[in-house]
């Protein structure tokens, strides 16, 4: 059974990540909101906050985003924020 998802974060100005992860945290706009693999189809606002991944060899990097959009459908995420730099 497949353990990753793909994710593509973007900003205005570029594409900061498109691969595989295992699993990630966002800022959700009614709290914190994890994805894993297979997550059900979802579409919510990202408020400012941290945003934590969990790469496929289960090594962790960490950003601090700004507001935000996430969609997840088909086993893939999309997530598209004003801004981002590493935490």
């Amino acid at each position: 059974m497949e353990k990753t998802f793909h994710l593509t974060v973007v900003t205005p100005q570029r594409v900061v990540f498109d691969g595989p992860v295992s699993a990630m945290v966002v800022p959700g706009g009614d709290g914190r909101l994890g994805v894993l693999a297979r997550h059900a189809p979802l579409i919510t606002t990202l408020a400012p906050g941290d945003l934590s991944l969990t790469l496929t060899q289960g090594e962790k990097q960490s950003f601090r985003i700004g507001v935000g959009f996430l969609d997840v459908l088909h086993n893939a995420a999309t997530l598209l924020t004003e801004s981002i730099a590493p935490a």
